[in-house]
């Protein structure tokens, strides 16, 4: 994979590539070339390289020098990001929110959010028996039953995780990784910044509030509730399934404690109402997890 870098043309000479692990998905490295540095990353689809040269032009985004059918250069910006930042988790949600409502402001429409599509691609995997995929499909029936209603579609970045926000000391920051964006309601991408981060369910007011006030767009609670069952689930089988594949490896032990975390946060939120959707949901969420032995 590092020799292709080597030979792509907006290089000149290449002194040194030394691989970057930020996360669990797509390869990147940092490239020292041409005295300069920069950021390279391996890319499925041409969504990502679209999102990112519109969000680079708007300042959202490091600016992007090249990009190919695999690879995308950015310019490498000496930073930090907000999960490996000293500041509060009050402080990384303002500066996750104002870069979100910048994102959502973007004069780009990619792909809508296809919620059916992306939790069967996860739940069709070979290591679940016919008992959990069956189990997994009534799951799934309800948790998408209220998402319907949709309004505010926007640009969704889709995976605003805190290690997607770059942010070096002068404070100043930067949305990266589009490799989820998708056009869905801004309630989406609201419930997954607090699901992926593992926020707690106090944060969920601040976090509407922050939004409103830096957007001037008013969010629908229940519908972001509605969504955030839909996040939790689907973050749980996608790090079940990444755990799975990796059982060997050193990433494995997180991944399936980020898989519990969101099993848990799943659980909890449909035991918190009274609701008969969420009272059939605790009911078949309890079966699920049984089945994939996360509950004694």
């Amino acid at each position: 994979m590092k020799e292709s870098l080597w030979a792509l043309p907006c290089f000149t000479h290449v002194d040194e590539i030394s691989t970057i692990n930020i996360g669990l998905s797509q390869s990147c490295f940092k490239v020292n070339a041409d005295n300069k540095a920069y950021f390279a990353k391996t890319i499925t689809d041409n969504i990502e390289v679209s999102i990112a040269m519109c969000a680079s032009k708007s300042g959202l985004s490091p600016e992007v020098i090249y990009h190919d059918q695999d690879w995308l250069i950015c310019n490498f910006i000496d930073s930090d990001n907000l999960a490996h930042s000293t500041l509060s988790t009050q402080e990384k949600i303002n500066h996750a929110i104002k870069l979100m409502v910048q994102c959502h402001q973007l004069n780009i429409k990619p792909v809508k959010l296809l919620t059916k599509d992306i939790s069967n691609t996860l739940i069709k995997n070979e290591h679940y028996s016919i008992q959990q995929h069956t189990a997994l499909l009534e799951l799934e029936k309800l948790i998408l039953m209220p998402l319907s209603k949709s309004k505010n579609d926007v640009c969704c970045h889709g995976d605003l995780n805190f290690s997607n926000v770059l942010i070096n000391q002068a404070q100043s920051t930067w949305l990266v990784d589009y490799e989820c964006a998708c056009t869905a309601p801004i309630e989406y991408d609201l419930a997954m910044l607090i699901a992926v981060n593992n926020l707690a369910r106090d944060q969920v007011t601040i976090i509407i509030e922050q939004y409103e006030i830096q957007s001037s767009i008013q969010v629908d609670p229940e519908l972001l509730n509605h969504y955030l069952l839909f996040c939790y689930f689907i973050n749980a089988l996608w790090y079940f399934n990444t755990y799975y594949k990796n059982i060997n490896n050193d990433n494995s032990k997180a991944l399936l404690k980020n898989t519990e975390k969101q099993w848990n946060a799943l659980l909890s939120s449909v035991k918190a109402d009274d609701s008969p959707l969420l009272s059939r949901l605790s009911i078949k969420l309890t079966n699920v997890l049984t089945t994939l032995n996360f509950c004694n």
